[in-house]
């Protein structure tokens, strides 16, 4: 019997190995992605379930090599077009963890200025590189670009958070 391609790993897709497994694995990371984009819990819940829709819908899943990038991809695109269309970006701590100390309350002010200083591309770099320590390989995937071009914006990104805490310390000093 013949069965059209598509429609077998489609299938294949919706079974629990499958669509549920992609969601178990990549929920956390791809929330954690959101989440230090958006800046808002909220913002980054719903994020991760528009991503998610996104990829149940797509036809091309069953073409897909890299799931984890292209998962990504999606949700860099969402938040990006989030984070446009929202005239305000709320500064709240960027670790999820509830009880803090003086210095993980500092450290997150700290963090959470020289972020609030970056364009959300920039963001969305650093974060894929030290947070969610992708390779630049991996960012190229996702951000659309080449890896010499996902490099060399992270090396452009590392001066400009240098010059950032260059100029806090000199003006508090």
């Amino acid at each position: 019997m013949y069965a059209n391609r598509s429609e077998y790993r489609l299938e294949e897709l919706n079974d629990e190995t499958g669509i549920e497994g992609l969601l178990k694995q990549h929920q956390q990371p791809i929330y954690r992605y959101c989440y230090n984009i958006l800046r808002n819990p909220h913002d980054a819940e719903d994020a991760v379930q528009e991503v998610f829709f996104k990829a149940y819908q797509s036809r091309k899943v069953m073409d897909i090599d890299n799931h984890r990038a292209w998962l990504y991809k999606i949700a860099y695109n969402h938040c990006l077009n989030k984070i446009r269309r929202k005239t305000l970006i709320e500064c709240i701590p960027f670790t999820g963890k509830e009880k803090k100390s003086v210095d993980e309350l500092h450290n997150d002010f700290e963090l959470n200025y020289i972020l609030s200083k970056l364009k959300p591309k920039e963001r969305a770099l650093i974060i894929l590189r030290i947070n969610e320590d992708r390779d630049f390989s991996e960012i190229a995937m996702i951000l659309g670009i080449n890896a010499a071009t996902a490099r060399k914006r992270f090396e452009r990104v590392k001066l400009k958070i240098q010059k950032i805490i260059e100029r806090r310390i000199h003006d508090e000093g």
